[in-house]
């Protein structure tokens, strides 16, 4: 009711008739006390497609509040100054309100978003800065005090300093989404991600759940020095430490210590540690510690990029110094230190180092010294200065240094050792000890070199 909009004209017209008229054009009836009212106070006033809020706030000032109950609109004194600010949104150009805006409170971060109407409410300090930004807008800021009146229409004029593009697909589909659940709170923090361009920062944060804290819903535009999360939180990054009784959400860079009682899931580095009683994710590059009581996944490894997982480890691609994982590890890169499963690992590109398996290790190639152990089979394509040790079988296409394996050795290309039941190489520059022994075409007993 108090969005419908009307267009009126009052020169000198006594209040009690103008309220007639909006009435009358807007389709409700009034409710209320004639006597809050200075009927026969005459009013002036010229409403071009405005709402019945705005046009109600010109007329009668801060001092009134509005309800409605069906086919009514009732009409009170307010008995204390109002703790919010509210008011419209638009595009000064065209006229058009502008949903979907972000007003928030630069010390509190308090925010919300303009509704279709344009309309917001946002509680304030009674001395702050409120700044409202939207995308393709330039942000603007005031100042609020205790005599700024509590209803603000603003203008955002266009940034023209943006040079206008397509928009992708992906913004197209976000736009689409967050219009069709603009009713839940999910879409407050979609639209403040695009419309708040800036990061901001805070010393620290206290959250219940993501977006209820004291960063509100602006939780994901703020770099935390400290961030204490009851259940969980989310941020843009963190700086020094961040514990949460179930979980962390954060969008760029851990630099300190993250501590989730279930899960950290991290979409940007890891230059710090990451310790989680279930799971632990780095959404780009890991340069420090993930300790996870199940699983650890990160997007890419540097430095000394290490991770102990209760059941599994894995990297897609870097360098990673540790890898400790109670049935399994997977690199999708380089080990240059040591990698240690109860059941498997694996490493697509180089080994330069140790890989220590209750079952199975694989590797592409070695690189300078390295150690394969494994309880039942090693296998490797190339490998210099390669030490396997196999309780059944030892697998390489090139090994220059020594296969030991209680069953099996195998390879096209031997310069070193092979020590096993069965021994076989295309190629031998060294010497085999088993019980049946090829190299080429060659098959002898015990000893072949």
């Amino acid at each position: 009711m108090l969005e419908r909009r009307i267009d009126v004209v009052f020169k000198q017209t006594p209040l009690k008739d103008a309220l007639q008229v909006i009435a009358q054009q807007a389709g409700f009836e009034w409710s209320y006390n004639a006597k809050i009212l200075d009927a026969n106070r005459k009013a002036s006033l010229i409403a071009n497609d405005w709402t019945v809020r705005e046009t109600l706030y010109e007329l009668l000032g801060e001092g009134y509040e509005f309800k409605t109950n069906g086919n009514y609109l009732i009409l009170k004194k307010r008995k204390k100054p109002a703790e919010e600010l509210s008011g419209y949104i638009k595009d000064p150009v065209t006229g058009q309100r502008l949903a979907n805006a972000t007003v928030y409170d630069r010390q509190t971060l308090r925010a919300t978003t303009t509704d279709s109407n344009g309309y917001y409410e946002l509680k304030v300090k009674k001395s702050t800065e409120i700044v409202v930004a939207r995308l393709d807008y330039r942000d603007t800021i005031f100042p609020v005090t205790r005599q700024t009146p509590r209803f603000q229409k603003i203008d955002l004029q266009v940034n023209t300093t943006v040079v206008p593009r397509q928009r992708t697909l992906e913004e197209n589909i976000e736009i689409v989404a967050t219009r069709a659940e603009r009713f839940f709170q999910a879409s407050l923090e979609k639209w403040n991600a695009l419309n708040v361009q800036d990061s901001l920062h805070r010393r620290y944060q206290i959250s219940f759940l993501p977006i209820v804290g004291t960063n509100h819903t602006l939780s994901a535009k703020v770099v935390n020095d400290w961030s204490f999360n009851i259940l969980a939180g989310t941020s843009l990054g963190n700086r020094r430490l961040e514990v949460a009784g179930i979980g962390n959400f954060t969008k760029e860079e851990i630099k300190g210590v993250q501590v989730g009682g279930i899960f950290n899931e991290l979409r940007g580095d890891l230059r710090g540690v990451q310790v989680a009683g279930i799971y632990n994710h780095s959404g780009d590059t890991l340069s420090g510690l993930q300790v996870g009581g199940i699983v650890n996944r990160a997007r890419h490894s540097a430095g000394a990029a290490s991770q102990i997982g209760g059941i599994a480890n894995y990297s897609r691609s870097g360098t990673v110094l540790l890898q400790v994982g109670g049935i399994n590890n997977q690199l999708d890169g380089n080990l240059q230190g040591l990698q240690v499963a109860g059941l498997f690992n694996r490493i697509s590109d180089t080994l330069s180092g140790v890989q220590v398996a209750g079952m199975v290790n694989r590797t592409r190639q070695v690189s300078g010294a390295a150690l394969q152990v494994a309880g039942l089979s090693n296998h490797t394509q190339n490998g210099t200065q390669l030490l396997q040790v196999a309780g059944i079988a030892n697998a390489a296409d090139s090994v220059d240094g020594i296969q030991v394996a209680c069953i099996v050795n195998r390879a096209r290309k031997v310069r070193g050792l092979q020590l096993g039941l069965f021994n076989s190489a295309k190629e031998l520059q060294g010497l085999q000890i088993g019980l049946i022994n090829r190299s080429g075409r060659r098959v002898l007993p015990f000893f072949n070199w």
